[in-house]
């Protein structure tokens, strides 16, 4: 590194962060997202604040940043507000992954929830965010696999049942058993999603199709599903937005089904790729508003 961690500039953090993300999983059009609002807030920073390094960087800053009024002087909505905070969270998360800093000026940011729905999808930002938030370490294998299920739309209930020999990674695709709620289906991997089951294949290194995939290492006495829903949850918790009350593990399987919806595919399809046996029960889960578009 050019710069310890307490002394690297903010601009530079930005670039750096930006590089890694244009060389990781990061679509280009999500990576060009985040690096413009990151920009933003270092000229923020730098500009409005006086501050040049990242560690001289507070949550105070950051929510001068996440508040600011629009160039226009309007306040900036709950979404404008959300998506700036997902940007320099990651910023920081990716930071450390860098070992270019050492904080979360984030962490105590606390923002009214985007809906009044009971379990929302998330967004693309906020996936892009769980994704850097799950693999806390270099060998860590089993939360960012778990989180590669779960953007296959498995359910906690689902996540816990799956075995090696439901993977079919030539096709990049896993097959989820269902659950009493659920019905059983192929689920698509995506690329980032992919290199996370390959990882954790290796590291399993087991070679009968029946053995668990995700829960193999659950505590004692603690079931499945549970273990399988805290590794889903302790990510969300990670990224910070587990205290957002519309924000549930069941929210990564609604970003899958309302991502495929806004790129096309009826709501016939997306109960199919969820497993939901009813289109209002579909609708209703991806936040689409069945009743208003057909009265």
């Amino acid at each position: 590194m050019a710069h310890s961690g307490y002394q690297f500039p903010i601009s530079d953090l930005v670039a750096s962060v930006t590089e890694a993300m244009l060389r990781g999983s990061f679509s280009v059009e999500s990576a060009a997202r985040l690096a413009d609002l990151m920009g933003r807030f270092a000229i923020f920073a730098e500009h409005g604040c006086d501050i040049g390094v990242a560690s001289a960087v507070t949550g105070s800053v950051v929510e001068g940043f996440v508040k600011a009024r629009s160039a226009d002087g309007s306040v900036p909505a709950l979404a404008t507000m959300h998506i700036r905070r997902a940007a320099v969270r990651l910023l920081f998360a990716e930071g450390r992954r860098l070992g270019l800093v050492t904080h979360d000026p984030t962490q105590d940011i606390v923002l009214p929830p985007r809906s009044s729905l009971r379990t929302r999808a998330l967004t693309d930002d906020e996936v892009a965010l769980c994704r850097s938030y799950s693999i806390r370490t270099l060998t860590e294998t089993r939360q960012p696999a778990a989180w590669a299920l779960a953007e296959a739309t498995a359910r906690s209930a689902e996540l816990a049942r799956i075995c090696v020999g439901n993977l079919d990674l030539q096709r990049s695709r896993v097959w989820i058993p269902g659950s009493s709620k659920t019905d059983a289906r192929w689920g698509a991997l995506s690329d980032w999603g992919k290199v996370q089951v390959e990882r954790r294949l290796r590291t399993l290194r087991v070679a009968d199709p029946g053995a668990p995939f995700v829960c193999v290492d659950a505590a004692e006495g603690v079931s499945a599903t549970s273990s399988a829903s805290t590794a889903i949850a302790d990510t969300l918790r990670r990224a910070g937005l587990h205290q957002e009350a519309d924000v549930r593990p069941a929210s990564v399987a609604a970003w899958a089904g309302a991502k495929a919806f806004a790129e096309g595919k009826p709501v016939e399809q997306v109960a199919l790729m969820l497993g939901i046996r009813s289109l209002d029960r579909a609708a209703a889960f991806i936040g689409f508003e069945w009743q208003v578009a057909h009265p």
